[in-house]
């Protein structure tokens, strides 16, 4: 059996589903035993529990004896989305130890945190979470033909339905959100969308999330006369399905610079009959297929009108419905997602263990492992590489407080806003 030794910066929301869903199914298979490790505490403890609970071995850095870990691993696996934690661990062992190294990216890498030629190149497998990755506009030409033959798509599914949710009976017309309620993630004119869609007979816009991230979206929607009264915080919810019962429709217009890959949230919409409504962008636009599985616009008044058409045509709206679960699992549920790693591990296994010269991609100090993944002049950071998170120069700043050039970028940006 194939020992795959995870590093993680953390357990927690979409990365903590993927994971453990992968190493549960996997027990199935026996085929690849997973070892977790987390860099730092999870905060929600759900998944790590779940883990334990069919007995995976999930260790804490600091409370294991790491060095050893990694050498037993037939292969160690990085899911990586820029975190700090993640670039420090990286640096502090990949030029001794000698391992297979795949890198797993749980992020586009065409908007912050950009995923650089050098990294791929490091790696003795690269993985992608979505086929977007490869519009990456700062590869050469050489290096995008590079790319082309080294790296896998693998989509980070963690469904694991076997037929569409059955419906909960309701009043009126539930359109559905879930996910991160930050505007790095949502779309900044959010709630323009809701309010295009206003004038709908009895809809209610449900939005499902942790309310703690979004507070500027909240104000906003308690400043709108129009939908102020329609729209419902829910909060965070660990049984997704329950709300997908509530559904009628999944209205996912996010951030055109967002940086996320599979989009949970959007397949197990899918997978659950939950026509999705999503904009012609990014990952999304892979993902759904207009008129088959969903409906993709382009703009504002396009949204609200996509809404209102499948208020207007139920059956279509039904029919499409199933047509999106049928397309997710079949094509991305779990066993898919399991059964495409377990070829990269089993092709991985055929190379030797060697070291990985992790400095070339990345650098030797926090401020260069926060511009391994930047384009740019670091003195007019904006969007995700200066949010407080997201692997940004202040979430560095927070983990490296003793690296004063990234203090000086950080306090030159904060003086510039």
């Amino acid at each position: 059996m194939i020992k795959v030794v995870h590093i993680t910066a953390h357990l927690g929301g979409g990365i903590g589903r993927i994971l453990s869903s992968i190493a549960i199914y996997s027990q199935i298979e026996k085929e690849v035993e997973h070892v977790i490790v987390t860099l730092e505490k999870t905060e929600n403890s759900h998944f790590e529990q779940l883990l334990k609970e069919h007995s995976i071995k999930v260790f804490l850095q600091n409370q294991c004896c790491l060095k050893q870990i990694l050498q037993e691993a037939d292969i160690v696996e990085v899911d990586w989305w820029h975190h700090p934690l993640t670039s420090a661990f990286m640096h502090n062992y990949f030029n001794d130890i000698e391992c297979r190294l795949l890198i797993w990216s749980h992020v586009s890498g065409c908007t912050y945190p950009y995923i650089k030629y050098e990294l791929i190149k490091c790696a003795d497998k690269f993985v992608f979470s979505t086929p977007f990755s490869f519009e990456n506009e700062y590869w050469s030409n050489e290096e995008k033909e590079e790319v082309m033959k080294r790296v896998e798509i693998i989509v980070s599914s963690g469904i694991d339905f076997d037929a569409p949710v059955k419906k909960k009976p309701h009043h009126g017309y539930n359109v559905g959100y879930i996910g991160f309620l930050s505007y790095s993630k949502t779309h900044p004119d959010f709630v323009r969308f809701l309010e295009a869609a206003a004038d709908i007979p009895d809809i209610c816009f449900k939005v499902v999330g942790d309310t703690a991230y979004g507070k500027e979206l909240i104000k906003d929607v308690q400043n709108s006369k129009l939908v102020r009264n329609k729209v419902i915080f829910e909060g965070y919810a660990l049984d997704v399905k329950e709300k997908f019962a509530e559904f009628d429709v999944f209205g996912y217009p996010l951030n055109p610079m967002h940086y996320g890959t599979a989009e949970n949230a959007l397949l197990e919409a899918m997978a659950a009959g939950v026509v999705p409504v999503v904009l012609n962008q990014c990952t999304e636009k892979y993902m759904v297929r207009h008129m088959e599985t969903g409906i993709i616009v382009n703009s504002i008044e396009e949204y609200g009108a996509a809404l209102r058409w499948l208020k207007d045509n139920a059956d279509k709206r039904i029919h499409m419905g199933n047509n999106a679960s049928e397309f997710v699992i079949k094509k991305l549920h779990i066993r898919e997602t399991v059964n495409r790693l377990n070829a990269c591990y089993s092709d991985m296994m055929s190379q030797n263990k060697r070291l990985h010269d992790i400095y070339s991609a990345i650098g030797t100090n926090p401020y260069e492992w926060f511009v391994s993944a930047y384009w740019g002049d670091v003195n007019c950071l904006e969007g995700n590489s200066f949010a407080e998170t997201k692997g940004s120069a202040k979430h560095y700043l927070r983990y490296f407080p003793e690296d004063k050039i990234l203090r000086k970028v950080v306090e030159t940006n904060e003086s510039r806003i």
